[in-house]
């Protein structure tokens, strides 16, 4: 399990930290433009080596970095093409359809009055202006290039008065300190200390000066350094000779340490045997519910988590004591976490063709993050996280358990996830399951994909509350 630990500096070698990250931002441009020209990787190294003023390792650290930018930028550039491509698909197939409406082959759509087509003119005009912006954002997503410092802030050089800059010197020292606000070195197992070039001695780092700044700086730089937290972890890798990455970032007029290594996680101390904790995430709220080991609820509850309208830092860290919380029940339970096994990219595929309340929710999910956190915390609480196919929990939940245990919708649905993991099949209740045919060959979510049809062509009407009564304990 890989872990990051932060630390902040102080400010007795900035001048050194800001002269060495502006000599690697100089040469990680250099390294970007040269390797997305096809150029080779070993001319490249003994170019750099012999001509920029760096070592071996140095330029390992730098290669190492500049492929990750590479990488990303060309996962990032896919994802975007693709998005665009399925709304352009979703505009075309409404532009079909209000064509065909126009041209009178659905009399049903439209009608003889001149104002009901003069709107249906409008809305077709606007499906084809939207569809046109999208071809075109699609051309330039697929030749547009990487920008070291920000494209955003690139872009402002053009319009200087307007974003507050006196002149284009100002610009761009901006820029460039933006570009040269972070040095990376990267750690090796078969290094002494875990990494060659930046190695914590006790309390203090020295760090391997690049060869073009030795003259000012000679050969290496001592920086004082105190972590608040996790110094175990730092100390069993360094007695264990695990690899050791070093990264130095400025925010603002301060700079930080970030210590990556890998930390074996805990012992496994959660057994299924006693029972599951269900969570359940919504735009809102994580809604969580335990059973014991027959699969009956003996508790649950909500942690409330508005996302909406928060800064990524705030939901993080909102998710992480939602998640801290249900880690500390798990443990003292002793009984596994059961979550979701989602992916949203797919339900991002067309927002435009949904509800407000359902694009807003989908937009501020971050389920994904939470996965992520509730897996790397319970790895160091040594809880096992259990991941299981979410199909059918909100209906099952809503028509099955919600309202004969008189809990909210998201609570039951946790309630099925934690079943779920328990091998428990959810059979549909005899007084619900009347309104479907008998087929007893068919797998039991056939049955709730037919009943969830039912529902929704009847939902608020006598015969959704006729499901979702009371019944006899199943």
């Amino acid at each position: 399990m890989q872990v990051t630990i932060q630390a902040k500096l102080n400010k007795e070698h900035i001048q050194y930290l800001e002269k060495c990250a502006a000599h690697t931002a100089k040469r990680r441009g250099e390294l970007l433009r040269a390797l997305l020209r096809g150029e080779k990787l070993n001319e490249l190294k003994k170019t750099f080596i012999a001509e920029k003023g760096m070592m071996a390792r140095q330029f390992n650290s730098l290669h190492s970095e500049v492929k990750g930018i590479i990488k990303a930028a060309k996962e990032l550039q896919k994802i975007n093409v693709e998005d665009a491509q399925r709304r352009s698909k979703s505009l075309k197939r409404s532009i079909k359809k209000l064509s065909k409406a126009l041209a009178g082959n659905k009399k049903d759509t439209v009608s003889e009055k001149k104002e009901q087509r003069k709107k249906l003119h409008f809305v077709l005009h606007h499906k084809k202006r939207k569809l046109r912006n999208v071809e075109n954002r699609i051309e330039k997503l697929k030749k547009r290039g990487i920008c070291l410092g920000g494209r955003k802030l690139f872009k402002k050089q053009f319009h200087l008065e307007e974003n507050g800059y006196e002149n284009h010197q100002k610009w761009l020292e901006e820029f460039r300190a933006k570009r040269g606000n972070r040095v990376f070195f990267i750690g090796s197992k078969d290094e002494s200390f875990g990494n060659q070039n930046c190695q914590l001695l006790g309390d203090k780092l020295r760090v391997r000066v690049v060869p073009s700044l030795e003259r000012e700086w000679g050969k290496y730089v001592n920086i004082p350094v105190k972590f608040s937290y996790k110094q175990e972890t730092i100390s069993a890798a360094l007695k264990s000779q695990k690899a050791i990455n070093y990264r130095f970032v400025k925010k603002g007029s301060d700079w930080y340490l970030f210590v990556t290594t890998k930390e074996k996680p805990a012992p496994i101390t959660t057994k299924k045997e006693l029972g599951t904790i269900g969570v359940d995430l919504n735009h809102s709220h994580v809604a969580f519910a335990e059973t014991n080991r027959h699969g009956n609820l003996t508790n649950y509850g909500k942690i409330h988590t508005p996302i909406q309208d928060r800064s990524s830092e705030q939901v993080t860290a909102m998710l992480a004591e939602a998640c801290k919380e249900i880690i500390t029940l798990a443990k003292k339970q002793q009984k596994p976490v059961v979550i979701e096994k989602l992916d949203f990219s797919k339900k991002k595929k067309d927002l435009s063709a949904q509800k407000v309340p359902y694009r807003r929710m989908i937009s501020y999910f971050a389920y994904k993050k939470f996965a992520f956190l509730m897996k790397s915390q319970g790895a160091r609480n040594g809880v096992e996280i259990i991941e299981v196919n979410p199909a059918y929990s909100s209906i099952i939940g809503k028509y099955k358990f919600a309202y004969f245990w008189g809990i909210s919708v998201h609570i039951a649905a946790s309630f099925v996830l934690a079943r779920r993991a328990l091998n428990y099949s959810e059979r549909l209740p005899a007084r619900t399951a009347r309104c479907l045919p008998v087929d007893r060959h068919c797998h039991v979510w056939k049955y709730w994909a037919a009943f969830t049809k039912i529902a929704a062509s009847n939902r608020g009407s006598q015969v959704e509350l006729f499901f979702c009564s009371r019944h006899i304990p199943f």
